[in-house]
């Protein structure tokens, strides 16, 4: 049983998520907040008993969701969801390592769906089709020097795609893949996915 926890500062939004969430056998919402203030202090009330996924709203009161980022030290996984889909606020986000961007207005078997994807996978980056359709708006030529099978194993990453789910795309090994994975967060000064992601929007190389 996978471990929720819901921060936003809409109780109508926080209770639909609860009620959605609990009704998969292997996901149960085991904390609320309304702002990031709230959460920090509800997390250090849970001990060991840590969310392993958070949703996080963007805009709240007192503490919003960068403020939270910032101070939040924890393994927990962090899914954003937001009515925000500039591509540099999507960019900011990923740059401080969250797992997904989601939009508060997604079908909710999808938020649900890309929750348990991120929480079964290490590797899966969860964003909405609106927000990949952001990132990818006027785009213009690359500006770093990455080949082009880099571009286009990037462009898949930031579609949700696993190393193996890309690997069978490109016809190559998984292992490949993750050699591609590597130099890019080189070439990128990265460590991770989302940050690699977050570069790849800032020089319109996706």
């Amino acid at each position: 049983m996978y471990r929720v926890m819901v921060v936003d500062d809409h109780p109508i939004v926080r209770d639909g998520l609860v009620g959605i969430i609990n009704i998969h056998e292997n996901l149960e919402v085991i904390a609320c907040a309304s702002d990031g203030i709230e959460a920090l202090k509800v997390i250090r009330g849970l001990k060991d008993n840590l969310p392993d996924v958070i949703l996080l709203d963007m805009l709240m009161p007192r503490m919003n969701g960068v403020e939270f980022i910032d101070k939040f030290n924890s393994s927990s996984k962090v899914i954003v969801l937001s009515t925000e889909i500039d591509r540099y606020t999507v960019m900011n986000m990923l740059s401080l390592g969250i797992n997904g961007y989601l939009l508060k207005d997604e079908d909710p078997n999808e938020i649900v769906n890309n929750i348990e994807k991120v929480l079964s996978n290490d590797d899966y980056v969860a964003l909405s089709s609106e927000v990949i359709d952001e990132i990818n708006k006027n785009k213009s030529k690359k500006q770093l020097a990455l080949s082009d099978k880099q571009i286009e194993v990037l462009t898949m990453v930031a579609s949700g795609l696993t190393s193996k789910q890309i690997g069978n795309k490109l016809f190559i090994t998984e292992r490949t893949v993750k050699a591609h994975l590597t130099e890019i967060y080189t070439d990128l000064n990265v460590s991770n996915r989302a940050q690699a992601i977050a570069v790849a929007i800032k020089e319109n190389l996706i």
